[in-house]
């Protein structure tokens, strides 16, 4: 019998070791460290690069992004301990390799909450935009007071009524309404993809400039 005991002991040490890793619960929960603030729904950990699931923060360059991004910065300074936990039945990663997270401070503050309270990011990527549910959606969607224009731009409350910036005149891209039209252009342009980090002019025209919402999913790229 003793001999029996020790197998089964041992048996489970292997599993524990395979399933018991530290910081991490059966929930889907794990506790990792702040290494920066990318925008206002995505942030870079010790565990890779997270995107808050749920909601929706206005892009780099388009009103709004300065001021969401701020917020998430106050709440997760680099160094910060944050859980993120991963709800059942939600995918584990979008298709960019990101990690889908609901994402909350030591002090119990859950970031995306505090976005949609302020005005500065809209619910979304949920089960009402045919992704899968998750168990905050409701909450989100009854929290939300920003708004989303018809180009499919997060509008923050502060920016509901910003007057649209222009592109600058002259710049060879504002000739095409929509990346369909760019890529079918026998002028010999670049059909993209535009980064709004590196081609910001390019990237702000087609993503919100034209109203057809060149950036569809958000990712900072422009006419994939």
């Amino acid at each position: 019998m003793r001999g029996i005991w020790g197998v089964a002991f041992a048996l489970f040490l292997a599993v524990c070791v395979v399933g018991c890793a530290p910081g991490t619960s059966s929930s889907g929960t794990s506790t990792v460290t702040v290494a920066s603030v990318i925008d206002g729904d995505t942030i870079e950990t010790s565990a890779g690069t997270v995107r808050i699931i749920g909601i929706d923060a206005p892009e780099r360059d388009v009103c709004g992004y300065t001021e969401a991004s701020a917020l998430v910065s106050s709440l997760l300074v680099p160094g910060a301990v944050v859980d993120l936990e991963l709800p059942d039945g939600q995918n584990d990663a979008d298709r960019h390799g990101r990690m889908l997270r609901y994402v909350t401070t030591d002090q119990g503050i859950d970031v995306a909450s505090s976005l949609l309270a302020a005005g500065l990011a809209v619910a979304r990527y949920d089960s009402a935009d045919g992704y899968p549910a998750h168990p905050r959606e409701a909450d989100y969607r009854a929290a939300q007071v920003a708004s989303i224009g018809g180009d499919g731009a997060v509008i923050t409350v502060d920016c509901a009524g910003a007057a649209v910036v222009p592109p600058p005149s002259g710049e060879w891209w504002t000739q095409y309404t929509s990346c369909t039209k760019l890529k079918s252009n026998a002028a010999g342009h670049p059909i993209g993809p535009y980064s709004r980090d590196n081609h910001p002019g390019a990237y702000a025209w087609f993503a919100t400039g034209t109203g057809n919402n060149g950036d569809g999913d958000g990712d900072g790229w422009a006419c994939e």
